[in-house]
């Protein structure tokens, strides 16, 4: 994580405790509030490497769809139990 801004380091901090404590309690909004940063890290770090490492970005950047489509997923299935 080297060379990138505070608001980064705070936020990956503060995404991996949410999953720590998701891993331990089982919360439905936990997992998906968990899901949301994971997709927005991944997003961020597209962002981050898009002028060094274009093929890397557009990497992260599907992973980032991905998150946010199995996220929806979870919504869609919370939403209609």
């Amino acid at each position: 994580m080297k060379n990138r801004p505070c608001w980064f380091n705070i936020f990956s901090i503060v995404a991996l405790s949410i999953a720590i404590v998701n891993i331990f309690t089982h919360v439905p909004f936990l997992k998906i509030l968990t899901m949301l940063c994971l997709a927005v890290f991944m997003a961020s770090l597209g962002i981050f490497e898009l002028k060094k490492n274009r093929k890397m970005a557009f990497i992260l950047f599907g992973v980032a769809a991905f998150q946010v489509f199995a996220l929806a997923d979870m919504i869609f299935v919370l939403a209609t139990k």
